[in-house]
């Protein structure tokens, strides 16, 4: 088969001049369209809101209904953010709409690809027209941004719009706005990623892939608390980009099933020695979590049920355990851990002060803490430590390790007994290990590590062999 895509156009909404459609009859359309091509058919644009912003305190039943597809019909769907014209009366954008608050779903926002004279959006910042998040209990939504056009008012005050190019039934070029416009590009590139790799289709695995490739652009010019609620983790790369390291990095992929009362712990993590080649071991680490959450619509605010916990950072020596104590199942532990993944760990003074590109692309450092937030992103890097952590935490004598664990409400706890049911949760997870320099060989050491402390590793198949790692 050669290179390409089929477009599948499925008609799940009418001429609403003509006649109206009601949420269920949607919803019953959706599934129907799903239903009978999700054998051949795995990744889905979903350019339709229910035209009423998120309640922060309830999911809606659009989302609901669309997570429940998902997980029957093993798809992806992308999910616009919705529109807003409140640009046009000088109001702040609006919050995204209900169905773009779906767990299951990737949500995309629009930025702007070029700027006309009577455009509101410079160059690579939100459209005027996107809504933005965050969605109910504070969830990151949209996750990411695609461009999508730009907008603003002549000196009549008449709608003045910047289209992207796109196409229409006939093949002929047509140009407009909207996010309806920006979700399908994060559609086609969900596409070409499972068409470039020889995997099972795995929406965890796609979500996770461009999520983690996402960054901002140097051109963003929102403040930094700002950029995670208007434009999600960025815009994601190409598909060469997403799937090909350099010799400077390495990425690392574990994707595995998380139970109720199990955790990950891997004390051998393996850290290259390249960037402890100074005083205090160096680099940029970027780790993305991606994960299905036990979900029940009845809990409202809560409709995610379970969470992961990530922590990732150095240590001083293993040390024996007492395992007949309550808790303790491992007879090795740690001692003298620090999460690295913490904002504290890091000066705000040298953050403030580095304006290189991954500081201004890349750099996150979100306190997630007890939420239980589908997707979880960090960025930091370790030249940005306090002078005092950095000679506490990431001197060259330092182990190096990376721990996972679930974390279950009471209520699906106690229905799981009830039940007599098992609890658990997947998910994806992807760090990427970067030399700024580009000068070390870590992708060569990473691999040498992994063989040396017996980890089972294999690339991700792909049509042509590429470096990316599979542990």
């Amino acid at each position: 088969m050669g290179k390409g895509v089929k477009v599948l156009d499925a008609c799940v909404f009418p001429d609403t001049d003509k006649e109206g459609i009601s949420e269920d009859e949607l919803i019953r359309n959706i599934q129907e369209a799903i239903k009978t091509h999700y054998k051949e058919v795995k990744v889905w644009n979903l350019s339709i809101s229910i035209t009423t912003p998120v309640d922060e305190t309830s999911f809606s039943d659009f989302a609901v209904a669309l997570d429940d597809m998902q997980d029957k019909y093993n798809v992806l769907i992308c999910k616009s953010a919705g529109n807003c014209s409140n640009f046009t009366i000088g109001h702040p954008k609006g919050k995204i709409h209900q169905g773009a608050d779906s767990i299951r779903s990737i949500v995309v926002g629009s930025i702007a690809h070029k700027k006309s004279n009577t455009d509101f959006a410079d160059v690579d910042n939100p459209s005027p027209f996107t809504r933005i998040g965050r969605g109910p209990s504070y969830i990151i939504k949209p996750e990411v941004v695609h461009y999508g056009g730009n907008a603003g008012l002549n000196e009549q005050n008449q709608l003045v719009t910047t289209g992207g190019n796109s196409f229409g039934l006939d093949g002929s070029l047509l140009q407009s706005v909207g996010t309806s416009y920006s979700t399908p590009r994060i559609a086609a590139l969900a596409a070409g990623l499972y068409q470039e790799m020889d995997e099972e289709f795995d929406p965890l695995l796609l979500k996770t892939l461009m999520v983690h490739s996402a960054s901002y652009s140097e051109l963003l010019n929102i403040p930094n608390v700002e950029r995670v609620n208007q434009v999600g983790f960025g815009k994601p790369q190409s598909v060469r980009n997403i799937l090909y390291n350099s010799p400077h990095e390495a990425t690392l992929i574990l994707k595995d099933e998380i139970s109720k009362g199990e955790y990950i712990d891997i004390m051998d993590f393996p850290m290259p020695d390249c960037l402890a080649e100074g005083d205090y071991y160096s680099g940029q680490i970027i780790v993305t979590l991606v994960y299905n959450p036990i979900l029940d619509s009845s809990q409202r605010a809560e409709y995610s049920q379970s969470n992961i916990d990530i922590k990732m950072g150095t240590y001083d020596i293993k040390k024996d355990r007492d395992t007949t104590r309550r808790n303790i199942l491992n007879p090795v532990g740690r001692d003298g851990s620090k999460n690295l993944l913490l904002e504290s760990a890091y000066s705000k003074t040298k953050m403030k002060n580095n304006q290189d590109d991954f500081a201004l692309k890349e750099r996150l450092l979100i306190q997630y803490g007890d939420k239980y937030y589908p997707v979880k992103k960090y960025a930091v890097d370790l030249s940005e430590m306090t002078e005092a952590n950095q000679l506490k935490y990431t001197t060259k004598d330092k182990k190096w390790y990376l721990f996972l664990k679930g974390l279950f409400r009471d209520h699906i706890e106690t229905k799981a007994q009830l039940e007599e049911t098992d609890l658990s949760q997947d998910f994806c997870l992807m760090v990427t290990i970067k030399d700024p320099t580009g000068t070390k060989p870590v992708y060569d050491q990473v691999n040498q590590k992994l063989d040396e402390y017996n980890f089972w590793h294999n690339n991700i198949k792909l049509s042509n062999e590429v470096n990316v790692t599979f542990t």
